[in-house]
C-alpha cells in the first residue's frame, strides 16, 4: 500500500494529548526494578526508511549542533529516572567511573518521577532549557526528535560506540524516526518481556519447560495441570486495565498470533485483523478459562510480581528484574518466600500460529540540541554504551544491556535465567518509529482496557466479535491520527 501523505504530526493534537501518554513500560508504580517507558509494535531497524532530507513539515534537523571541544572544567546536567531498587546508587557508579577516566568532565545528576518525566523534558525542549543529558522511554524518542529538540548522533560517533549493528535490533530501532535521517538517541537498557514460573511445580507436575511451553495449547493444559495438583496456587497472573503494561502484554499474543500492530509502511493500523483478534481473544481467555488468579484484571504490573513472589501463581508475564529479587536474601529486600525464590526459571512466550515474538523496550539516551557542552555529553553516552558500564548498570537495575557484546558476556549468557531473555531479545519486536506513537498507544491502552472489562463481565468466554469491536473502534481512530 502506498503510504498516505499527511501533515508530520498535528501538534496542538499532540499537546492535548501528551498527558495522555503514560509510561509504558514501567513507571511509578512498578516493581523496585521493572523500569522503562512505552514501547512496541512489530518494528525492526530495517523497517526504519529515512528519506535524504527533510520536509517543510518536519520540525527535526539532521544536522548535529556544533560541539565546542572540552576545555578546562565542564559540568553535564542528566536527567534520569528511578532505575532500579537503589537507582541514585546505580548511575552515581557510573558517573564515578565515567568522572575517574575523564578529569575535567563532572556529571550532576537529577532523578525525575516517571509520571513527571515526559512533561519535563518536553517543557525543556520547547523551552531551549533543561539537562545536556537526558533518559528517554524508547517510544518517547520520535515525538522529541519531531520536535526538533534533540541532538542527533554523527556516524563517527555511532561507529565509536561499534555502529548501529552492535545494538540489539528492536533496540536500535527506537532511536530513529520515521522518514528523517538520523540517530536521535542511543539504547541504554532493555525491557525484554518472558514468562516466569515455578520449576518445582513443573517438575511435580512430570512435564519439561520445552514441552509445557511450546504452544498455546500445550500452555493453557499446563496451567490447568498445575492448578488441580496445587489447589491454592493459580495458573497464571497478569495485569488487567490497572497498568501501564496494557497494550504491551496484549501485542506479544498479537505477533504470535501472525498479527501486527500496524502496517509495514505504518501509515495504518492492523490491529483489528483477524489474526490479531485471534490472538487477543485467546489472551483474553484465560481469564475466562479460569486459569489465573481471581482478581488478576484488578492488577497492575508490581502486585502481579508480588503475587508470585508470595507463591500464589504458578507463572507470570514479567522481565527479567525478578532474577534480583529471587537472589537477593530475604533481610536484604529479597523475597520472604525463598521456595519460590529458590525456583525461579523463565521460558520464553508459548508460540501461535504466527510464531515466538516478545516486547522489547527499555530506555535510551538523549542529548538535548540546547546542550552547550556537546562533545563532553557525547563522551558520556559513549561510556554508558560501553562494555563495562552496560554490564555493570543493566545488572544493577535488572534489565538486560542493549548491545549484543555485553549481552554475550558469559556472565549474562551463561546464567540459566537471563540467556533466556537474551534469546528472547534476538526475536524481539517493538514501537513504531513514529511521531503520533503517543497518540496510537493512548487511544489502543484505552480500548483494551475497556476490553478487559467486557472480559469481566461476560461471565465466560468472550466472542471474537467483541474482541473485534473494541479493536475496530481503536483502529478508526488511529487511522484518523495517522491521516487516513
Amino acid at each position: 500500500m502506498q503510504r498516505s501523505r499527511r501533515p508530520f504530526i498535528n501538534w496542538l493534537t499532540l499537546l492535548t494529548l501528551i498527558s495522555m501518554i503514560l509510561v509504558a513500560c514501567g513507571g511509578a508504580e512498578t516493581a523496585p526494578t521493572a523500569t522503562t517507558a512505552p514501547a512496541a509494535t512489530a518494528t525492526t531497524a530495517a523497517q526504519v526508511e529515512p528519506t535524504t532530507a527533510a520536509t517543510a513539515e518536519t520540525a527535526a534537523t539532521t544536522e548535529p549542533a556544533t560541539a565546542e571541544p572540552v576545555a578546562g572544567e565542564v559540568t553535564l546536567k542528566l536527567w534520569h529516572m528511578p532505575n532500579g531498587a537503589a537507582p541514585a546508587d546505580a548511575i552515581q557508579a557510573e558517573i564515578d567511573a565515567f568522572e575517574k577516566a575523564n578529569p575535567g568532565i563532572n556529571v550532576e545528576p537529577e532523578m525525575l518521577d516517571w509520571g513527571a518525566a515526559f512533561q519535563r523534558i518536553q517543557t525543556s525542549v520547547q523551552g531551549g532549557e533543561g539537562p545536556c543529558l537526558t533518559q528517554l522511554g524508547t517510544t518517547w524518542n520520535p515525538t522529541f526528535a519531531a520536535m526538533g529538540g534533540l541532538r542527533p548522533f554523527t556516524a563517527e560517533e555511532i561507529t565509536a560506540m561499534g555502529g548501529s549493528d552492535s545494538f540489539v535490533a528492536a533496540s536500535w530501532a527506537t532511536s530513529q524516526l520515521q522518514g528523517m535521517e538520523g540517530t536521535f538517541s542511543i539504547p541504554w537498557f532493555a525491557d525484554v518481556r518472558a514468562l516466569a514460573y515455578r520449576k518445582d511445580l513443573l517438575e511435580k507436575a512430570g512435564l519439561k519447560p520445552e514441552d509445557a511451553f511450546k504452544d498455546w495449547a500445550s500452555f493453557k493444559t499446563t496451567l490447568a495441570t498445575i492448578q488441580e495438583q496445587n489447589p491454592d496456587v493459580a495458573g497464571i497472573a497478569f495485569p488487567g486495565r490497572n497498568d501501564w503494561n496494557v497494550w504491551q502484554n496484549s501485542s506479544m499474543w498479537i505477533w504470535n498470533s501472525g498479527g501486527d500492530l500496524l502496517s509495514s509502511d505504518l501509515s495504518e493500523a492492523t490491529f483489528n485483523s483477524d489474526a490479531a483478534v485471534t490472538g487477543v481473544s485467546e489472551f483474553a481467555n484465560l481469564y475466562s478459562s479460569k486459569l489465573t488468579v481471581t482478581n488478576t484484571l484488578e492488577l497492575n504490573s508490581a502486585q502481579v510480581d508480588a503475587s508470585f513472589g508470595d507463591g500464589r501463581t504458578f507463572s507470570a508475564i514479567t522481565g527479567p528484574w525478578l532474577i534480583s529479587n529471587a537472589r537477593t536474601a530475604a533481610d536484604a529486600g529479597g523475597w520472604a518466600n525463598r521456595t519460590v525464590a529458590d525456583n525461579l526459571a523463565y521460558a520464553e512466550f508459548p508460540a501461535g500460529p504466527g510464531g515466538s515474538y516478545t516486547f522489547v523496550g527499555g530506555s535510551n539516551l538523549a542529548i538535548l540540541k540546547s546542550c552547550e557542552n556537546a562533545e563532553a555529553a557525547v563522551k558520556f553516552v559513549q561510556f554508558l554504551a560501553g562494555n563495562e558500564s552496560q554490564l555493570r548498570y543493566s545488572q544493577a537495575i535488572g534489565m538486560l544491556p542493549a548491545t549484543k557484546t555485553a549481552q554475550a558476556d558469559a556472565s549474562i549468557a551463561n546464567d540459566p535465567l537471563y540467556s533466556v531473555f537474551i534469546s528472547a531479545a534476538a526475536k524481539g519486536k517493538t514501537s513504531a518509529p513514529i511521531a503520533e506513537w503517543g497518540q496510537v498507544e493512548s487511544v489502543l491502552n484505552e480500548q483494551l482496557g475497556s476490553l478487559w472489562d467486557d472480559v469481566a463481565t461476560a461471565g465466560g468466554p468472550v466472542s471474537a466479535e467483541v474482541v473485534k469491536t473494541r479493536l475496530d473502534q481503536a483502529a478508526q481512530t488511529v487511522n484518523e491520527l495517522l491521516g487516513n
